[in-house]
């Protein structure tokens, strides 16, 4: 079946959408560690190690153990930029500690791990972790990584280096944010990253062998979604390419997988099909799909659900909205389905993750003031910083972003295991 993007005009229901379909999981004021002892915390702080002030968590991802990781974006005074949420309460919220451990985040080791801005976990419980390599406001000094921890040891099992010539742009630019994982096989024998590179204005593969560069002027920004608006703020970013990006699901035979990916100064979303993607490297042409100024502000993060839902956290909106992509993109099929101006509020980090032992599925966001924190805004002795999760099934029931009626049926039809079926979307 051939999917196809049409043009998406985003429009804002008259009627508030209420944020009570998403449950508060955690809530932070500031960022705080599980230190050795309380003389090794005022160490930190006394040595500029650790400035609360500058810890702005990014993204979220929840193991299949329960455990959740958290970035954070990496500058001085940011002890470790990739944590765990412990049960341990402190003053601002609940005390995060360093994963895997404190030895892996020193700033002048080039194999620590200095900036994470978006991690991934696989379906073979492997956390990849993309590391730029060097400090919010501070020059290049270490080439990116690309890493990946076993979650049932914790063992880091692959450490890919990323050259610069692969890892900057044509404009002498990078920092890789965004990693998004495709595994084939049910021992993911064959796995693909990509990696998103805001800066850059590209796009970086590692098919499992080799890495390489692809660049085109989609992946960088367009004139005139050059301001972001998020709560009270609004700020001009120019020249900022991709950073959000998703890969849709396979579930019908034959489907082709396709990366979904917005540039985050654009209004503009566009998709290609991983398998012309991955064949790149050796010269094949790529044929894009998408339409322009389709989206009525930013989308931060986004994330598919396994019936082919696209979440989008919307920044003007406050919101996180929805699509399935078997319907047409049109404004009649785009929809609001939580919103919130205080705890949706710039909604930088979004995934899908399975409930255990169940078909079903919950939309895991983090929102952190993303704007406010950059203009040094931020009050610490109010929430800045959520972790909120909602049903999949609850946020689309009676929506357009559900299944259409046709699709589902051809669905149960080839789950039933009947040879011939045929597909046809609303």
């Amino acid at each position: 079946m051939r999917t196809l993007l049409y043009v998406l005009v985003f429009a804002t229901s008259a009627m508030l959408v209420s944020a009570a379909n998403m449950d508060p999981v955690y809530e932070w004021k500031y960022i705080d560690y599980v230190w050795e002892s309380d003389a090794r915390r005022q160490q930190a702080i006394d040595s500029g190690e650790y400035d609360f002030s500058r810890i702005l968590p990014m993204d979220v991802d929840k193991a299949p153990d329960g455990r959740i990781f958290i970035s954070t974006l990496g500058m001085h005074g940011v002890p470790a930029s990739l944590v765990i949420v412990t049960d341990q309460m402190g003053p601002s919220g609940p005390l995060v500690k360093p994963y895997p451990d404190w030895s892996y985040f020193k700033t002048e080791n080039c194999d620590s791990i200095q900036n994470v801005y978006r991690i991934a976990i696989d379906e073979c419980e492997r956390l990849w972790v993309l590391d730029t390599g060097f400090l919010e406001g501070e020059r290049i000094t270490c080439e990116p990584q690309l890493l990946a921890f076993d979650l049932k040891t914790d063992r880091l099992i692959e450490r890919i280096k990323i050259p610069n010539h692969i890892a900057r742009g044509s404009n002498g630019q990078t920092m890789l944010a965004t990693p998004i994982v495709e595994t084939i096989g049910q021992k993911c024998e064959n796995t693909t990253v990509f990696m998103a590179d805001p800066m850059g204005k590209g796009l970086v593969i590692w098919n499992g062998v080799r890495l390489f560069r692809l660049e085109n002027p989609l992946f960088g920004p367009t004139p005139g979604a050059e301001n972001i608006t998020s709560g009270n703020f609004t700020v001009n970013w120019p020249d900022t390419g991709i950073v959000t990006m998703d890969l849709s699901p396979k579930i019908f035979p034959g489907e082709q997988s396709f990366l979904y990916f917005h540039a985050l100064s654009s209004l503009d979303l566009y998709a290609a099909s991983t398998e012309v993607l991955k064949r790149s490297t050796h010269g094949m042409a790529i044929k894009f799909l998408g339409s322009k100024n389709v989206l009525s502000s930013q989308a931060i993060g986004v994330a598919f659900s396994s019936e082919g839902t696209l979440f989008l956290g919307m920044t003007k909106e406050s919101a996180i909205a929805c699509w399935n992509k078997y319907r047409d993109l049109t404004s009649y099929n785009i929809e609001i389905v939580a919103q919130d101006s205080h705890s949706l509020e710039y909604v930088n980090g979004l995934k899908v993750i399975r409930v255990p032992h169940s078909r079903d599925e919950e939309v895991w966001a983090l929102s952190n003031r993303f704007i406010a924190f950059q203009l040094g805004q931020l009050d610490a002795n109010d929430y800045n910083f959520r972790v909120l999760k909602g049903s999949v099934k609850k946020l689309i029931t009676g929506t357009s972003c559900e299944l259409p009626r046709k699709t589902q049926n051809a669905l149960e039809s080839i789950n039933r295991g009947e040879e011939s079926v045929l597909i046809v979307t609303d």
